[in-house]
């Protein structure tokens, strides 16, 4: 009875262990879709505790499931923002759907939230321009290049919807959820920004 109580507790350890490796390697991999420059060597540090445990095939069928999900996120997201701008490529739909998984990953923001932005605030227009100078699809200031080390130009899906998530990242970190989304519009014009805010809103509805 006890040699049979012994083997039926370390089978359970050893899944429970399976269990936690399986949830870790998924964060690695997760986390190594949408890795920063230079975090390269601590995730691989991290992957080579866990991986041990694991054989090929399981490493393989992990990642295979992992680049799927992020494969359909980027169809899905970049697919809500053609749909309101038909005339965008396949090219640009794809860039579009990766830049805004890969920045609402990265600033922990909705991705509903930035496809909102972008309906309001350009239509989906990639080369949009507003009579004030704000550039793409999430309509940034020339100046923000400077201001963030931006390189080329913020007609670059990557760059603009970098830039847009950040900017209105930082505005709802410092000011709050509502009030960071109607200072993306006013900026430092002396106005509410309450009906951008309501605009945004609905079309956060309607993406939901």
């Amino acid at each position: 009875m006890e040699k049979a109580r012994r083997s039926s507790f370390i089978d359970t350890a050893a899944v429970q262990r399976r269990l936690w490796q399986g949830a870790a390697l998924l964060l690695i991999l997760t986390a190594a879709l949408f890795a920063l420059p230079g975090s390269g060597p601590g995730l691989a540090m991290v992957k080579n505790t866990v991986m041990n445990g694991f054989s090929g095939e399981d490493i393989a069928e992990l990642g295979r499931r992992e680049i799927e999900k992020s494969l359909e996120a980027r169809r899905y997201w970049g697919g809500m923002v053609a749909a309101i701008n038909p005339s965008l490529t396949s090219f640009e739909v794809n860039e579009i759907g990766r830049a805004i998984v890969r920045y609402s990953s990265q600033y922990g923001l909705a991705p509903q939230l930035i496809v909102a932005i972008i309906m309001v605030e350009s239509n989906g227009k990639v080369f949009a321009v507003s009579p004030k100078g704000a550039q793409g699809l999430m309509q940034v200031m020339p100046f923000w290049k400077g201001e963030l080390g931006i390189e080329g130009t913020l007609f670059d899906i990557d760059n603009n919807i970098r830039a847009g998530v950040h900017i209105l990242a930082e505005n709802i970190r410092d000011r709050g959820f509502e009030d960071g989304i109607a200072l993306y519009y006013r900026g430092n014009l002396p106005v509410s920004g309450a009906a951008y805010l309501g605009k945004v809103q609905k079309a956060m509805q309607a993406i939901s």
